[in-house]
């Protein structure tokens, strides 16, 4: 049986305009695409073959590292 694991994701444009995921918790794993959703996707699938990766070699695996929260930017003018 699996345990539900949370971890941050970062998201970031680059200088091309595509959108780069990554997880600071879990070092080497990186996506991007066109919109953030793809990158999302994409960084969640490549995350669980990671994750699943670790398990089969018997590593620890990262524990979750925030708890159900939703993080955002805003901009202000003062």
């Amino acid at each position: 049986m699996h345990s539900v694991r949370r971890y941050t994701v970062v998201i970031e444009p680059d200088e091309d305009g595509v959108y780069i995921a990554t997880v600071p918790s879990v070092p080497g794993v990186v996506e991007q695409g066109e919109h953030v959703e793809e990158a999302v996707e994409r960084l969640k699938e490549a995350l669980a073959f990671h994750l699943e990766s670790m398990e089969m070699e018997g590593d620890e695996l990262p524990p979750s590292d925030t708890p159900e929260r939703e993080v955002r930017n805003i901009e202000l003018a003062v």
